[in-house]
């Protein structure tokens, strides 16, 4: 029977605020394509990390956002976000193993729901604040 079943209800959706911390720019954009279901950081990419990761130690206040994004062919956003996730650590742990502070990377594994053709990519942001 279903009369003991309880149900909760969802807050309605909030606008999202403007941050309070002082204004960010954009400063640099690079992405990193990955071959469909692969974790690994191709070897023509890798240069590109060690020159974000120099010009991130020449420079303290910036910091660095990996969107990392995936394609699954069945489609399961779970396996999608997982890859996604797997792919922004490896390039975390480059850069960290470069000499950049764990504290100025930020990792969002947003899986599937990217725009672009190319889903199997992480964009890395450098942000000065």
């Amino acid at each position: 029977m279903l009369e003991n079943q309880q149900s909760a209800a969802l807050p309605p959706a909030t606008k999202a605020q403007a941050p309070s911390a002082p204004a960010e720019e954009v400063t640099a954009a690079l992405t990193i394509p990955f071959a469909p279901g692969v974790t690994d950081i191709d070897v023509s990419s890798q240069g590109s990390v060690k020159n974000l990761a120099q010009s991130m130690s020449g420079d303290k206040s910036l910091r660095i956002q990996l969107m990392a994004y995936a394609a699954d062919p069945e489609k399961n956003t779970s396996k999608a976000r997982r890859l996604a996730l797997d792919r922004a650590i490896a390039i975390r742990n480059m850069l960290i193993e470069a000499g950049v502070e764990r504290t100025r990377i930020e990792v969002r594994a947003l899986g599937d729901q990217g725009e672009g053709s190319n889903l199997d990519r992480v964009d890395a942001v450098a942000i000065k604040r």
